[in-house]
């Protein structure tokens, strides 16, 4: 099976390709592991946030959260 590949227009407007990696729950919340098209090496953590009905992504940086993530993940 192929892996999910998300597009997002960065800060610049250029086009951007995540390959998805994984999702995970956590206390309630849920994340998604994706890595750069271009670096499939490297991979960013991000949170689902809903306000008022709409679904944003928001990137994981707290240090305290990825080391939860981590060691829950099959991929990191």
């Amino acid at each position: 099976m192929p892996n999910k590949v998300y597009s997002f227009r960065n800060e610049n407007g250029e086009l951007v390709k995540f390959t998805v990696k994984e999702f995970l729950q956590l206390n309630d919340n849920e994340y998604i592991l994706m890595s750069p098209e271009n670096d499939t090496s490297h991979i960013d953590v991000y949170k689902f946030n809903y306000t008022n009905g709409k679904e944003a992504l928001e990137l994981v940086e707290d240090e305290n959260d990825l080391s939860r993530i981590k060691s829950l993940s099959k991929v990191m």
